[in-house]
């Protein structure tokens, strides 16, 4: 899988830009603020349908523009072309389209396009608080596993019904009675998804787990095992569960906390608390992992996630680096530019020269960012 060809009119600071790209390694060099991670955040567009910054669409518009465009032609299974035409509008408007036929939901771009981001955010994966962890096996399963995606938005969606039930009910807008009535429908529907979200994550994680610490390796040049440990926030868990049973327990919890739940205004179980450990020789690196550990951990686990998505898809995603390497020193560095431009395409930017200095990987295509403009370095 790889990008050939990109198109951008008025996205972020990039007035009007056109570029074919190498099946290798593309270097984006430039200081910081030019629009080097614009253009990474618009060649990542089309993989989810949204930022992967988690900008709103009208901030993709640059200033005093009406509107942005995009169109990429991206090398798919099997040497297939497909054209992505994105077109967001200052009101609001967007148009999403896969080879000229319109795209309804952006769940239906998911896994059209595999594609990893390593940015400076990669590294809290480790430190940060468990949200981000979710964030992660919930990004990696929806590029692998279209059912897994159905469930998680059930998921959401029965949370925002449940909150929002919960805090009418604690500001005394409808009647205990109703409101534990109404609760029970969306407890249901909560367990029955929740169930398949948990398990699919549990699995995942064992998936993740030998070929995240085969890259850890790879990277440190450290010996040290890397493990991982999915920790649903479910009372009645147990290995071995299965779907039925899991919502069954899920259920039990929901009716046991209720009156909690309606005194607090918010939901106090399910999915939306679990966790992701992550240890080295059984110690969570969380606490107690150095900071040269840690960045690499971050870093093996969104390897590992790539590697998934080519074993279970049979293609390799498109992998991008986004000033990751001024957070690993030079050795971290080399291995990761190493291990990733050998079957992969590969976007790196980066306001450092020093970075990618004296490295010259086959295909090197180059160019400099200035000002939202951008020009090959020849």
């Amino acid at each position: 899988m790889r990008l050939r060809e990109a198109s951008l009119l008025d996205f972020r600071n990039l007035s009007e830009v056109q570029l074919s790209f190498s099946p290798g390694v593309n270097l984006l060099l430039g200081g910081n603020g030019q629009g080097k991670t614009n253009l990474l955040e618009a060649l990542n567009y089309p993989a989810l349908g949204r930022s992967y910054r988690g900008a709103r669409d009208e901030e993709l518009i640059r200033f005093g523009a009406a509107a942005a465009h995009l169109s990429l032609d991206a090398e798919i299974d099997g040497g297939r072309t497909v054209r992505f035409d994105v077109g967001l509008e200052r009101d609001g408007g967007r148009r999403l389209r896969v080879d000229g036929e319109p795209v309804r939901r952006k769940a239906d771009l998911v896994g059209l396009l595999a594609t990893v981001v390593f940015d400076p955010q990669t590294v809290g994966l480790v430190r940060d608080g468990p949200e981000a962890r979710r964030r992660f096996l919930d990004q990696g399963l929806s590029m692998v596993d279209p059912d897994y995606l159905a469930h998680l938005q059930s998921v959401q969606r029965a949370l925002r019904q449940k909150g929002r039930l919960l805090r009418d009910a604690r500001r005394g807008f409808q009647a205990p009675d109703a409101a534990r009535e109404e609760l029970r429908a969306w407890n249901r529907e909560l367990a029955a998804h929740a169930a398949p979200v948990c398990l699919a994550r549990l699995r995942y994680a064992a998936e993740l787990e030998p070929v995240a610490g085969e890259a850890y390796t790879g990277i440190s040049g450290a010996e040290g095992r890397l493990s991982l440990a999915y920790r649903p926030q479910l009372e009645g868990f147990r290995e071995g569960l299965g779907t039925e049973q899991l919502q069954r327990e899920f259920l039990a919890e929901f009716d046991y906390i209720v009156g909690d739940e309606m005194r607090r205004g918010r939901c106090l179980a399910g999915p939306q608390l679990d966790d992701l450990e992550i240890l080295l020789e059984g110690v969570v690196m969380r606490s107690f992992g150095s900071q040269g550990e840690t960045r690499s951990a971050a870093v093996a686990l969104k390897l590992a996630q790539g590697e998934v998505v080519r074993q279970r898809r049979h293609v390799h995603p498109i992998l991008f680096f986004d000033d990751i390497f001024s957070e690993l020193d030079g050795e971290r560095s080399r291995r990761l530019q190493e291990r990733t431009t050998e079957r992969h395409q590969v976007f790196i930017a980066t306001a450092r020269n020093d970075d990618v200095a004296g490295w010259e990987p086959r295909g090197l295509r180059r160019w400099r960012v200035s000002a939202g403009g951008i020009s090959e370095l020849i």
